[in-house]
């Protein structure tokens, strides 16, 4: 039987690394006649091809991909501090054109997280000139599902909210009264992403100060899904930290067998690439045990690849 790989990458990483996976595949696989970016090893095998390796590029197919019995899907791209993978034409900019783009393709999310991401408000919002809608830090409650982190930051937001000021730590500050010159900062898309939004942590960062907030993001696609593959590598930042809850939650929920490969730290190295490379060239097995094990050990000596676990 012919086991389904199926590679993602979201914004900006495919412009970083799916030219090297390409050329991998190329180099150890056959195309595919009638599929584009569709591969299959080893070469010449046709019917008897061990795997099939596809490569997509749309947020849509991330969410088929998770659905997809038995396959091994791997993620690469942006966490987006949690607020889910984002996907977009190849050559996005940090800022992509009002007009070409009246749907700004970075705050478009598959969402799988927390009720709540703690985002920075000038390096992410104002950077992207994105205007995802605020969570409202203190109002959170027993139930509310966030990550330790930002349940740490809404209990303090909440312990001082009543004698709060621009000056008191943690409180959950308002930009228009604390730092007005950022409130009415215009993007070039014509934004103000700081705008009547408010502010829990202010951050001391190389030649600037910059803001934390807590913004919805939620799990509502991820709770559309049976989890049914094999395995899920996350190549993004920090995507333990953002996401083992929601996805954990969501395999108890559906009874999934699925393993997932995430990471502690930043991530910057070609996870994509190395796994294959372990798959089809060194013949790791990504679909037992012993294989994932072996998988997250190799990627765990790749530079940059954000300390990696097996869950």
């Amino acid at each position: 039987m012919t086991q389904q790989i199926i590679i993602l990458f979201g914004i900006q990483a495919r412009d970083y690394h799916a030219d090297d996976t390409d050329k991998l595949l190329k180099a150890h696989c056959d195309a595919s006649a009638g599929s584009p970016n569709t591969f299959t090893f080893p070469k010449g095998a046709g019917s008897r091809a061990r795997y099939e390796v596809q490569v997509k590029f749309e947020l849509a197919d991330f969410a088929t991909a998770l659905n997809t019995p038995d396959a091994v899907v791997i993620y690469e791209g942006h966490s987006r501090y949690g607020q889910g993978p984002a996907f977009g034409p190849a050559g996005i900019g940090e800022m992509p054109d009002a007009k070409k783009f009246p749907i700004n393709p970075w705050g478009v999310h598959y969402r799988m997280g927390y009720d709540a991401a703690d985002t920075k408000c000038i390096a992410d919002l104002v950077q992207h000139s994105t205007q995802p809608a605020e969570f409202d830090l203190p109002a959170a409650g027993p139930s509310t599902f966030l990550s330790r982190g930002l349940s740490d930051a809404a209990a303090r937001a909440r312990d001082v909210k009543s004698k709060a000021d621009c000056l008191t730590p943690g409180a959950w500050r308002e930009f228009n009264t604390c730092q007005p010159g950022h409130a009415g900062a215009r993007t070039a898309r014509g934004d103000t992403p700081l705008n009547n939004r408010h502010f829990y942590a202010q951050i001391p960062e190389a030649q600037r100060y910059e803001f934390m907030t807590a913004v919805a993001a939620g799990a509502a696609d991820l709770n559309k899904s049976t989890l049914a593959g094999k395995l899920l590598v996350m190549g993004s930042c920090s995507s333990h930290v953002h996401y083992f809850g929601p996805l954990d939650r969501r395999r108890q929920a559906v009874k999934s067998d699925c393993k997932f490969i995430l990471t502690s730290q930043l991530c910057y190295a070609d996870l994509a690439t190395d796994v294959l490379t372990q798959v089809l060239i060194k013949g790791v097995d990504p679909t037992t045990p012993d294989g994932m094990k072996k998988l997250a050990k190799a990627l765990n000596g790749a530079d940059g690849s954000g300390l990696v676990g097996l869950y």
